[in-house]
């Protein structure tokens, strides 16, 4: 029989918003299952929103903790006391450099689209303009 007086849990963070399986304990696996969202004002004690946050009164979120929903499982070969005495976690803290990457680049391709746009609409405006200005010379 194992020795379960001395199982420990290595716990790390989980840093990525991928579907891929994530080592945050040497216990069990996760896969990240949704995008990250800010954390409640009434999780503010929770391991997975701790990272530097502080309340914001106005909307009753904290500034800059954010968790990602994970689902977890048992790894094999650890045992069934072990396993009803530690909770499966079902959220761990979002990497904040991530979702500032994620914005950088939703915002560039937002000014790319805006751009191609404004340009498709002024190739449209001066083949109009020079068709107008071609049928008002012909009459």
């Amino acid at each position: 029989m194992a020795n379960q007086g001395t199982a420990t849990t290595t716990t790390t963070t989980a840093t990525t918003a991928s579907t891929t399986a994530t080592p945050i304990s040497t216990h069990y696996t996760c896969v990240n299952s949704g995008a990250c969202e800010p954390c409640e004002a009434t999780e503010q004690t929770q391991p997975y929103c701790q990272d530097g946050s502080s309340p914001n009164s106005d909307s009753g979120l904290l500034v800059g903790a954010f968790k990602q929903p994970v689902e977890c499982r048992w790894d094999s070969g650890v045992a069934k006391e072990y396993q009803d005495s530690h909770p499966l976690p079902k959220y761990v803290a979002c990497d904040m450099a991530d979702l500032g990457r994620r914005a950088f680049f939703r915002n560039q391709l937002v000014f790319v689209l805006l751009g191609l746009a404004a340009f498709v609409l002024y190739l449209w405006r001066r083949r109009r303009l020079a068709s107008s200005a071609t049928y008002s010379a012909v009459q």
